[in-house]
């Protein structure tokens, strides 16, 4: 098993929605099986739990991720929470799942990009300003 920092969490709810969750500490764990299992394990205020709650064990949803650097394009992995705990006025949460083998950061980022009804210059600066940034809030994985 290797384990990394995570840098960023964002959930993409079933509206297509993406929402940035802030953690206090989170981690994720490549448990390098045959399965391509990967552990998620996120410590966040307890306001944000609420987010989590609407999801039974067996729902799979998609979760973009920034691994040990903040310049590291996104990843995508489409997870289900196996654990929750209480601990206070926090919550952490354990999510399983795999690495989805959708399309990369930069292509959904100039497909998203394109939809807004970008182009030319306008569409240059932009990209180049969500690429340096990776605020931009990528959907679900390609379903190719």
């Amino acid at each position: 098993m290797k384990t990394f920092k995570l840098i960023s969490f964002q959930l993409v709810d079933k509206n297509d929605e993406t929402i940035q969750i802030p953690f206090i500490d989170a981690l994720i764990i490549n448990k390098e099986n045959e399965k391509n299992t990967w552990l998620i394990e996120l410590f966040i205020e307890r306001t944000y739990f609420s987010v989590f709650e609407n999801y039974q064990p067996q729902d799979k949803f998609p979760v973009n991720v920034i691994i040990t650097k903040a310049e590291n394009d996104p990843a995508t992995f489409l997870v289900n929470v196996i654990n929750s705990k209480v601990v206070d006025e926090y919550v952490s949460i354990l999510l399983e799942g795999t690495l989805s083998r959708s399309r990369g950061y930069a292509e959904q980022l100039l497909g998203l990009l394109l939809d807004k009804g970008l182009s030319g210059n306008e569409l240059l600066l932009a990209f180049k300003e969500e690429i340096r940034t990776k605020k931009n809030k990528v959907g679900r994985p390609s379903k190719k």
